[in-house]
């Protein structure tokens, strides 16, 4: 009889799912013989309000990737069990936020030794397994930040079509898809400082000639994404204006102008490469991260760019955990 591992990656969502029920009823046994009468997927919205404090159920459903009338469910059934409250946003009384209650509080306080164990027992499942379990999943979900499974799929597809993505060096006659690339991509998330401007519309005076380097990535005859080298110094290098149209996602354009980008900055002799990027650009932090990438103390004299709270440098050898 054919098992539903002869399948491989066709039935994966199918066998975590099972493997994810497994894990969930178990932890649920143990609850209800230790008193609790709620279910394991209830204590991620009470260890948010636990370290967040009175929290609006936009923002929770937010950081527990789910959906608004999932979470209000989900309240309601805390609240029925005395677990939270619901109160006026201290900030503007139109609106209403949920705290832990006083026996929510007390609950919590209660189950950590249950909570060692349940760690304990996860620690026991790797070390069978031969994997960290808790590493292998934030793996899996930083790399779907970067691009979504059915983009992936999309993207096997068209190259088992033979359509593939090529990196170029820098032609006059892209200059203006340079600068179109990275104002779609400022404008989107940021805005066009003066620095920006000026460095886009002159590329060969302030990245060529000072002895950097332009790629762009070509699909089809278009340019749809492009990155650059700027000097910075004697062997200084800054990885900067990384841009990729929205219209090719899943074709792993980013990380493919990057690698190119880190084996080209290798072929100097440089010493040093770093890039300035901002907090809330998480799938390229991931994918820097990914990459070789580590954050770092700036440098003193501060950042060109007003956006810029994160400064990384490229660190062969190692890898994100």
């Amino acid at each position: 009889m054919r098992e539903l591992h002869d399948y491989k990656g066709l039935v994966l969502g199918s066998r975590l799912k099972r493997a994810s029920d497994a894990l969930f009823a178990g932890v649920d046994a143990i609850y209800r013989a230790h008193g609790v009468d709620l279910t394991s997927r209830c204590f991620p919205l009470l260890f948010l309000l636990r370290d967040n404090g009175p929290t609006r159920v936009t923002a929770l459903a937010a950081q527990l990737g789910q959906s608004h009338p999932a979470v209000s469910q989900m309240s309601r059934t805390l609240a029925s069990h005395g677990a939270i409250v619901e109160r006026a946003d201290p900030a503007d009384e139109r609106r209403r936020v949920l705290a832990l209650s006083p026996k929510g509080t007390a609950l919590l306080s209660r189950m950590e030794d249950v909570w060692k164990a349940i760690i304990g027992a996860v620690d026991d499942l790797s070390a069978e397994a031969g994997v960290d379990l808790v590493a292998a999943v934030s793996g899996i979900e930083a790399a779907l930040r970067q691009g979504g499974f059915a983009d992936r799929i999309e993207a096997r597809l068209r190259l088992q079509r033979g359509e593939s993505v090529e990196i170029i060096p820098f032609e006059p006659r892209y200059r203006d898809d340079f600068k179109r690339l990275n104002v779609e991509w400022l404008e989107k998330y940021f805005y066009v400082e003066a620095i920006d401007h000026d460095v886009l519309s002159h590329p060969e005076s302030h990245i060529l000639e000072q002895g950097g380097s332009i790629l762009l990535a070509r699909y089809h005859g278009e340019i749809v994404g492009t990155c650059a080298l700027i000097k910075a110094g004697r062997g200084r290098f800054e990885l900067a204006k990384m841009a990729v149209t929205e219209r090719y996602q899943g074709l792993r354009i980013g990380h493919t102008l990057l690698t190119t980008a880190i084996a080209q900055f290798k072929q100097t002799g440089g010493r040093t490469l770093f890039l300035e990027s901002n907090a809330k650009l998480k799938r390229a932090l991931d994918l820097y991260e990914a990459n070789g990438f580590r954050h770092a103390p700036r440098p003193r004299g501060g950042s060109h760019y007003q956006r810029a709270d994160v400064y990384m440098v490229y660190q062969p050898g190692h890898k994100a955990p």
